[in-house]
């Protein structure tokens, strides 16, 4: 009886200790992912930030420009009351994804191609389009690594008892895989 009772005690002491290894893992994992989107979400503000000086940069008093405007400011809005990680991811790419209209929009004016404060924030904008590269692609990494890791046998089971649940990947959007190129929108 004794040593049934070890070999119980054994058993329950691993299984506890399984659990907590798991959901220690699992909870560094998701802080990873958390961390990981806060770069992300900076430098994706940053970009924000750049684009609203670009636009106050190129303002000319045209009907064209002044929807533009308010296209960034809409954009740029959505982003501002997103209040969580999928709704801020959401108004990012929503951004990404009409990145190519602004730039196309903003290029159409030609005097503003002269002004230096205009290409000092189109480099600007540049090296912050690779930086949202590399963080695009660190956040992604976690959020995989999270992601597998809730997924698979016997973790699955720990991650729904503890309400852990899959967060979506940044992904460009469908129509255009990669970053904007914004030097060659410009020097068209």
């Amino acid at each position: 009886m004794n040593t049934t009772v070890i070999i119980i005690s054994a058993i329950v002491l691993i299984g506890i200790l399984f659990i907590i290894l798991s959901y220690n893992k699992i909870k560094k994992l998701m802080m990873n992912v958390e961390r990981s989107f806060s770069d992300l979400d900076a430098f994706l503000m940053k970009r924000v930030d750049q684009l609203d000086n670009l636009i106050q940069t190129a303002r000319v008093a045209t009907d064209k420009e002044i929807e533009m405007m308010e296209n960034v400011t809409g954009l740029r809005s959505g982003i501002m009351n997103a209040h969580n990680m999928d709704d801020k991811l959401k108004a990012h790419m929503n951004l990404q994804r009409e990145m190519p209209a602004v730039m196309v929009s903003l290029e159409r004016y030609p005097d503003v191609k002269f002004n230096e404060n205009y290409l000092h924030i189109q480099r600007s904008i540049n090296e912050i389009e690779e930086q949202i590269q590399a963080a695009r692609r660190n956040f992604n990494s976690h959020t995989t690594k999270y992601n597998t890791a809730i997924s698979v046998f016997p973790q699955n089971m720990l991650a729904g008892m503890f309400g852990f649940t899959k967060k979506p990947l940044f992904e460009a959007p469908p129509e255009k895989r990669e970053n904007v190129d914004v030097k060659s929108l410009f020097n068209r």
